[in-house]
This record gives C-alpha cells, structure tokens and sequence, in this order.
C-alpha cells in the first residue's frame, strides 16, 4: 500500500496556479520558466501542467554545492 501511494504522488499532476503555490513563486514567473523550457513541465492545449515529483528534483538540481 505504501508503494502505491508513492507512486500516486510521483505521478500528481499540478496546474500552474499549484505549482507556482508549491514553490512559492509568482505565476508570471513560472510562465516565463516554462516558456523558457528551464523548468519540466507539460503542454496539453493552452494548458500547462506539473508533474510534483519532476518539480521536487528540479528544486533539488538547483542547490548550489549538492
């Protein structure tokens, strides 16, 4: 059971507004972010997603001296 839920949260998808919530970033940021492809995210249409797990190791490739 505890294997399924990991791989539910690895797999949580997260709007922009989630997202930009989830990392304590502006929206128009997190656009300008996606835009760029500096950050993982998803097109689907005009929508754009997240996946929580690909934004939690994006954070963590960005610490400095890791």
């Amino acid at each position: 059971m505890a294997e399924e839920q990991k791989k539910d949260e690895n797999m949580e998808l997260l709007s922009i507004e989630e997202a930009a919530a989830y990392l304590r970033f502006s929206t128009t940021y997190l656009y300008r972010l996606a835009r760029a492809n500096e950050i993982p995210h998803m097109n689907f249409g005009r929508h754009i997603l997240f996946r929580k797990a690909d934004l939690y190791a994006w954070v963590g490739s960005k610490i400095q001296g890791a």
